[in-house]
């Protein structure tokens, strides 16, 4: 499975005021902590978030380093506060994000890393996260790209020129390995110090070679004698990064063509056949091919940019009053 990096929030604006000292665990949890124009934030709010970006208590958290808790507690009540000014502005305006629009949005995340539906849901339960609560996220995230782009779009302007110039810069990221699929026929010798058994393992790898040069079917030939994990797939090891080859047995697959295969050749614990399945040469994908994904990137970086900018101003221009 691959591993990417699905979520893509907005950076919190760490904004640090003055703290009020002292943490009651005793108060009431629905109290008051701030009020943005005519909405609330509560306590309860408040550890809820701590809670959902540390995986710590609140209690916990200060527990570990009181200092570090009131700067994170701070910064995450200034995250809420921006929160509801930005909600706050979506109702005003009367943006909608129907379902329709969050699935399209789903689909081009998968696109643009490659991932079926299944990888998409293996990525997000390593983070942590279910499909249900991502969706909520990648609403939001809709609604404040639609926001941003109604307060600034015809600020936000990217040309093919900007796009070339970060896929220069930036090749690395876009240039794949190179990456062979191999078969692999195992013959293990259980007992190193008997030269009669591995006379006798010995003379099986032959037979099989000579049955390979033949014409018989390499995955019927693995799943026969093999017995290597991957034995009853048919030897099938799937892609392995040319790099991470041991550098003999990259020389010898290298002279390889797709479809032939090595010699018998000594293995840790016995002796094996590797077959060339598929190869993908290291290459630099075009420009053409990603383009796209580059404008999606260079888009929200811009956003981001604009959207810090313009809720600055936004909130010197709204009444909040933090309550602690």
């Amino acid at each position: 499975m691959k591993k990417t990096k699905l979520i893509i929030p907005f950076k919190l604006l760490l904004v640090f005021f003055t703290l009020a000292p002292g943490y009651l665990w005793a108060e009431i949890t629905n109290r008051i902590v701030a009020t943005v124009n005519s909405d609330i934030i509560t306590l309860h709010e408040l550890n809820a978030s701590i809670k959902e970006l540390t995986g710590l208590s609140a209690k916990d958290l200060q527990l570990r380093n009181e200092k570090k808790f009131y700067e994170m507690r701070r910064a995450i009540l200034d995250n809420l506060v921006n929160e509801k000014i930005t909600e706050q502005q979506i109702i005003k305006l009367g943006l909608k994000v129907t379902v329709k629009d969050v699935e399209e949005a789903i689909e081009k995340v998968k696109k643009e890393n490659n991932l079926t539906q299944e990888e998409l849901i293996y990525n997000l339960k390593l983070e942590g996260v279910t499909l249900k609560k991502y969706k909520e996220k990648i609403k939001k995230e809709i609604e404040r790209f639609r926001l941003v782009n109604y307060e600034v779009k015809s600020k936000i302007v990217i040309t093919e020129e900007d796009m070339k110039k970060y896929y220069q810069k930036h090749s690395k990221e876009y240039t794949e390995t190179s990456k062979v699929r191999l078969a692999r026929i195992f013959l293990k010798v259980k007992k190193p110090d008997d030269k009669q058994e591995i006379t006798h393992v010995k003379s099986l790898g032959k037979e099989i070679l000579r049955r390979l040069k033949q014409g018989h079917d390499f995955s019927e030939m693995a799943r026969t004698y093999s017995q290597g994990p991957a034995g009853p797939e048919g030897g099938h090891l799937g892609w392995i990064k040319t790099s991470q080859l041991e550098p003999t047995l990259r020389k010898k697959i290298a002279i390889l063509s797709v479809g032939d295969h090595t010699d018998l050749d000594i293995a840790p614990s016995g002796f094996q056949i590797l077959k060339l399945v598929e190869e993908k040469k290291r290459r630099l994908k075009p420009f053409e091919e990603i383009q796209d994904a580059i404008y999606s990137k260079l888009f929200k970086e811009k956003v981001e940019k604009r959207y810090a900018t313009w809720l600055n101003k936004l909130r010197k221009e709204s009444f909040i009053k933090v309550i602690f």
